[in-house]
């Protein structure tokens, strides 16, 4: 509820449509336990009384939402982070926004959320809402940055959130045990990133932690009303288990949003 407020707050402010998503997914086992009819009979008229109900539960909320534009509704069935993707190509998307509760331990290593699986693959931003925020309570922007000169277009891209939220932007660099520079090397190195890249409205910081994840959250903490806004790799399969992500960490442990896109895709 809380991201589908969201989503509809921000189209909008955008002058734009929203759609909610509604997964099914249920495995043959169990579609096979509730029929002697076996799997193919009983998941259809499974996954029919399923849309339904999904169907009208939407049509409730949308009275409780009193919102000014009508959102779609689609009803899906598979794996949730695939059709999410499908979704997004079929509707010709540009952002996706997702609840997520983190996840954490045996679960957090092996599997990850449904989330997380959707920012290492989704061609477009997505933004994790965690609570029931508005998009009004947003007014600072957390840019945790390496001093890159070569991401114009991921640049952009904080640009222009930081612009549609009419936010202060906050560079932050995470100093951990392995990094050289001192301080204030670093602060005038983020000052000169931002006259580079032309930004304005912006601080520059330094925060000390033993991990890039741990600086960021710490930071975060101290930051009311804010957003994290993250580049991630889209690291997949034995990679994304061998290297992880900074971007799927923070999404697990803060209490704020979360916007992400992938850097692949934004060079």
């Amino acid at each position: 509820m809380s991201a589908l407020r969201f989503a509809i707050e921000l189209a909008e402010a955008a002058q734009g449509q929203a759609t909610a998503l509604h997964v099914v997914n249920i495995a043959p086992v169990y579609l096979e336990s509730l029929d002697p009819n076996g799997y193919p009979i009983s998941s259809a008229s499974i996954l029919s009384e399923l849309s339904r109900e999904a169907t009208q539960h939407f049509a409730r909320v949308k009275v409780e939402l009193k919102t000014s534009i009508e959102p779609g509704f689609r009803v899906e069935q598979g794996l949730l982070h695939q059709i999410v993707i499908k979704t997004i190509h079929e509707t010709e998307a540009d952002l996706v926004v997702m609840g997520t509760n983190g996840s954490n331990g045996i679960a957090e290593v092996m599997m990850g959320s449904n989330t997380e699986k959707v920012v290492r693959t989704a061609p477009v931003p997505v933004i994790s809402i965690h609570r029931g925020q508005k998009i009004s309570q947003i007014q600072n922007i957390i840019f945790p940055t390496t001093i890159d000169l070569d991401q114009h277009r991921f640049i952009w891209q904080i640009r222009a959130l930081q612009s549609f939220f009419s936010a202060h932007l906050h560079l932050l660099y995470v100093k951990t045990p392995d990094t050289k520079e001192t301080d204030k090397t670093l602060s005038g190195m983020l000052g000169d990133l931002a006259t580079y890249y032309d930004l304005s409205e912006y601080s520059v910081h330094v925060t000390h932690a033993s991990s890039e994840e741990k600086g960021v959250l710490k930071f975060a903490t101290r930051i009311p009303g804010s957003m994290i806004a993250m580049g991630t790799h889209g690291y997949t399969g034995l990679t994304h288990l061998m290297l992880g992500s900074v971007a799927e960490n923070v999404i697990n442990h803060t209490r704020e949003a979360v916007w992400t896109c992938r850097l692949s895709e934004h060079a």
